[in-house]
């Protein structure tokens, strides 16, 4: 074993996770793009259906205006929006007594893979199944096996700056795609 960690996670840090998914990782920017031109074609198509239902007269802009008012009211809010929704839905699953994480786990690091070990189960992952790793700013590793899930370590488990530098070394020879924010 070349590194084991006993992992500490609260609901912040799970927030934190999500906040970040969402609103700066590849993944998360993709969807919001992709929501966001969805958002425009429903309302090229709409406006496009009532201007040909009116022959383009001012009843047609008049009419599309509203919408046009409210697709720029979502486009403006839409990250308010699904901050507010992610929150909503970590107070549901804490509620459900299901917080989506482990509050407890140790994470040990070997050559070919890694593994976490929570009073609930044991998984193991190689190397090869991690698509990247992001350091956030100086707090947390997240160590993405796909665009959903992602193993949480935060850098408060290591015991000195050597210690995390020796592992950010180890883990770069693992895994190219490493990005800081």
């Amino acid at each position: 074993m070349e590194y084991r960690f006993n992992v500490t996670i609260n609901e912040k840090d799970y927030l934190d996770y999500n906040k970040f998914w969402q609103f700066r990782s590849p993944y998360g920017k993709k969807q919001i793009r992709n929501i966001r031109i969805y958002i425009l074609i429903l309302f090229v198509l709409y406006a496009l259906y009532h201007f040909f239902k009116t022959g383009f007269s001012a009843d047609g802009v008049l009419s599309v205006l509203p919408m046009l008012l409210l697709a720029l009211f979502f486009q403006i809010f839409l990250k308010g929006f699904f901050s507010l929704v992610l929150n909503l839905h970590v107070k549901s699953l804490k509620k459900r007594g299901k917080p989506g994480y482990s509050p407890e786990s140790v994470m040990e690091f070997f050559e070919n893979g890694f593994r976490e070990i929570t009073p609930e189960n044991k998984t193991e992952c190689k190397y090869s199944t991690v698509e990247r790793i992001s350091i956030v700013d100086g707090k947390n590793m997240y160590i993405h096996i796909n665009s959903i899930a992602s193993y949480i370590l935060p850098l408060a488990c290591f015991e000195s700056k050597e210690q995390y530098d020796g592992f950010l070394q180890f883990i770069k020879t693992k895994c190219a795609n490493i990005d800081f924010y």
